[in-house]
């Protein structure tokens, strides 16, 4: 009986329908990506900043300006970079080539759909 039970468990696991069941519940890109960022940063307005500066209202601020009560680098501050789509897809691809001497340690995202996924849910959860 039991070596029925492991071999219909193996069948199920390996059918598309356990593929399915496992997409559904699997983060879209935009979130999945979220969950390195969360580690340094928050997104809503009025939560507090991490080692990273809160996100909230992120798009159409000038880079090193968002939040008062946060220390950003000098290299940010004098960047003039202004946060839109743009701008952000360079930023996440490789932080420290967008702004040399920036001290965000994050090695950047190379996927593009994945950028412009977190991008998108960036636009949604910081306005």
């Amino acid at each position: 009986m039991n070596r029925l039970r492991l071999a219909l468990a193996a069948v199920l696991a390996a059918s598309p329908v356990s593929a399915l069941l496992a997409q559904s519940q699997a983060p879209q890109p935009g979130p999945r990506a979220w969950l390195q960022c969360r580690a340094c940063h928050t997104a809503k307005t009025g939560e507090a900043n991490k080692v990273g500066p809160n996100l909230g209202k992120l798009f159409g601020a000038k880079a090193g300006t968002l939040r008062a009560n946060y220390t950003y680098s000098p290299a940010l501050k004098a960047s003039g970079i202004v946060w839109n789509d743009k701008t952000l897809d360079a930023w996440l691809a490789n932080p420290a080539l967008t702004v040399p001497g920036t001290r965000m340690a994050y090695p950047g995202l190379a996927n593009p759909a994945e950028r412009k996924a977190l991008i998108a849910w960036l636009r949604k959860e910081t306005r």
